[in-house]
């Protein structure tokens, strides 16, 4: 029965993902996000990872969610609608997005059966990422900070 949820998790992510990154309307766009990452908290949960299913929940579905929206809403989308689509742009996209889909099928090939349940757990968490992980952990972190005051700097425009 679990498995039968955690594929139908699956298949509801992947099409709310679809629709999220091929919605003309941004709010659209990010409830069909929301709905993502509730799927995927679902397909957490599937696989008994219940903190990271919660987590995934209340963090990605409540915080990033609100936190994507307005920095969208800053955007002034009508002045880029009328900006031509450029190739360069376009083929550097989709060649980030090829190698992280290999990079991501690749880590799951090599990771496949060597992950502990006792990972899902709050416990089971804390240690590797508070010392193991410590600097991957800041470094991202930081990235995504950087990431958001660019996003915002972008959406303001000249001013």
């Amino acid at each position: 029965m679990a498995e039968f949820f955690y594929y139908l998790f699956g298949v509801i992510a992947v099409v709310f993902a679809a629709v999220a990154v091929t919605a003309k309307n941004v709010i659209r766009g990010g409830v069909a996000l929301l709905g993502t990452f509730v799927a995927l908290g679902g397909l957490y949960f599937s696989v008994g990872a219940e903190f990271i299913g919660i987590v995934q929940v209340i963090v990605y579905g409540g915080a990033i969610i609100v936190l994507y929206l307005f920095a969208l809403m800053t955007l002034d989308l009508k002045r880029m609608e009328g900006e031509p689509v450029r190739l360069f742009s376009v083929a550097a996209g989709g060649f980030l997005s090829l190698a992280l889909v290999a990079i991501i099928v690749y880590g799951g090939f090599s990771f496949f059966g060597s992950v502990h349940p006792a990972v899902s757990t709050a416990k089971g968490l804390a240690g590797p990422l508070f010392y193991r992980f410590l600097l991957p952990f800041e470094v991202v972190s930081v990235l995504l900070l950087v990431a958001t005051i660019g996003a915002v700097s972008v959406g303001r425009g000249k001013e």
